[in-house]
């Protein structure tokens, strides 16, 4: 019975993750003039990521205050209590990135840099999901090792961005959201490496947060 439970948890995180990274495509693609705005779509989307959150904390616990879980399966439990908290988190992003991408709906963006980013982003996303559901740790330690380059995106997003607004200061707000999809990007990233190194502990119980083994 409580490997049913731990298996359902394990199966609700799965599903909320397949709604944020359908959240994340959504706002994205707001970034087209040619495209219909999805703005609602998103935040009809985060209000059932928000309920699953809430359920999935409240399975988690009834898991540990029912069967009094130890060593691995105690562990397990704690991890997806963990990454239930960033999948919602992750759920915040996306609606940043609807909301900055609504304003810039209009116009046209010579930002070609910035759908590269989402590319390598939403590939870490997904491999960090892939390899919780796998409990593979090879996956979840190359996703952490991948973090570098989403930063790197965001460094250069940010100097363009100052370069654009030096030189055309009456639309620095323009220039001031595709930053903010940025950083939001780069969250995501971060949100990413966590799921991944949470994945790690789960499976064998080895931290490798802040570059250290334990």
């Amino acid at each position: 019975m409580q490997e049913h439970r731990i298996q359902e948890l394990k199966a609700k995180l799965l599903e909320s993750a397949a709604l944020i990274q359908q959240m994340l495509s959504l706002a994205m693609i707001q970034l087209n003039p040619k495209e219909s705005s999805s703005f609602d779509e998103v935040m009809a989307l985060e209000a059932r990521v928000n309920e699953l959150e809430l359920k999935n904390d409240t399975l988690a616990i009834n898991l540990i205050a029912l069967f009094q879980p130890e060593a691995k399966d105690l562990r397990r439990i704690m991890m997806m209590f963990r990454i239930n908290s960033d999948l919602e988190r992750l759920g915040d992003q996306a609606v940043n990135i609807a909301e900055s991408a609504r304003h810039l709906q209009s116009y046209e963006l010579d930002f070609p840099d910035i759908w590269q980013m989402q590319e390598a982003t939403m590939e870490m996303l997904t491999n960090s999901i892939t390899a919780f559901l796998n409990e593979d740790t090879d996956a979840a330690t190359a996703v952490c090792a991948n973090d570098n380059i989403i930063d790197a995106f965001n460094r250069a997003i940010y100097d363009r961005v100052l370069t654009g607004i030096k030189g055309d200061s009456a639309h620095a707000e323009r220039y001031l959201h595709v930053l903010r999809i940025a950083k939001n990007l780069e969250r995501i990233g971060d949100l990413a490496t966590n799921i991944a190194e949470n994945t790690v502990y789960l499976a064998l119980g080895r931290v490798i947060k802040h570059n250290q083994e334990l």
